[in-house]
């Protein structure tokens, strides 16, 4: 056990990114659901707006549970083309569940009442509760790039320590408070670490969400 919540996991991690306290056009992005609570942490310590961005696991065909590539909300998709190959998922396949995604990313985006934030020019910290298998922070690192942010900044409470290299390449600067060389699951660093209502969500970005 490292933190007690994500609150405090991100108090701690503000503490490596004092150098971005206040400055301007520079934005907290938090991962929803369970990076909200670091962002909202950090937005607080570090005196800066919070904002969200979404991103979706595509699930294989056989396991729903199992990710072959993942979308953004700004349409920005990956795939895991060895994979893909493996299981011989089909084209169709991957754009009927891309398009799922995109209106459940949509839909929720309604349901917290925020419109998609305009990057454009801004250095964003992307945050969430902690880096397992790196394929969403990544992800949402490269979209970010492609919606117009001038510099993204990776920062989360924990990551795995053999991901470093590859979340360094598709970021400008990358903070971790705590590595581990076998990270198996994110929630076993924290006391608390339950499942956060949309209400949570909604309640962290009245308080602290960019205009």
């Amino acid at each position: 056990m490292l933190f007690h919540d994500r609150r405090e996991a991100g108090r701690l991690l503000a503490g490596l990114l004092e150098r971005y306290r206040g400055a301007s056009d520079t934005v907290i992005v938090a991962l929803p659901r369970g990076g909200v609570p670091i962002g909202e942490a950090l937005s607080e310590a570090l005196e800066l707006p919070l904002d969200i961005f979404f991103v979706k696991k595509i699930p294989s065909p056989y396991n729903e549970e199992a990710g072959i590539g993942a979308v953004s909300e700004n349409g920005y998709m990956q795939l895991n083309q060895q994979a893909v190959e493996a299981l011989g998922v089909r084209p169709e396949y991957i754009e009927w569940r891309a398009r799922e995604k995109l209106e459940q990313m949509r839909s929720k985006r309604e349901l917290y009442g925020r419109s998609t934030g305009d990057f454009s020019g801004k250095t964003v910290i992307l945050t969430d509760d902690g880096i397992a298998t790196g394929s969403s922070m990544m992800l949402a690192a490269q979209a970010l790039k492609e919606a117009g942010a001038s510099k993204v900044v990776i920062a989360v409470p924990v990551a795995s320590s053999e991901l470093l290299p590859a979340l360094e390449s598709v970021a400008d600067e990358v903070y971790v408070y705590h590595t581990s060389d076998n990270l198996i699951a994110v929630g076993r660093f924290y006391q608390d670490f339950h499942q956060l209502e949309d209400e949570e969500v909604i309640d962290a970005l009245t308080r602290r969400g960019a205009a």
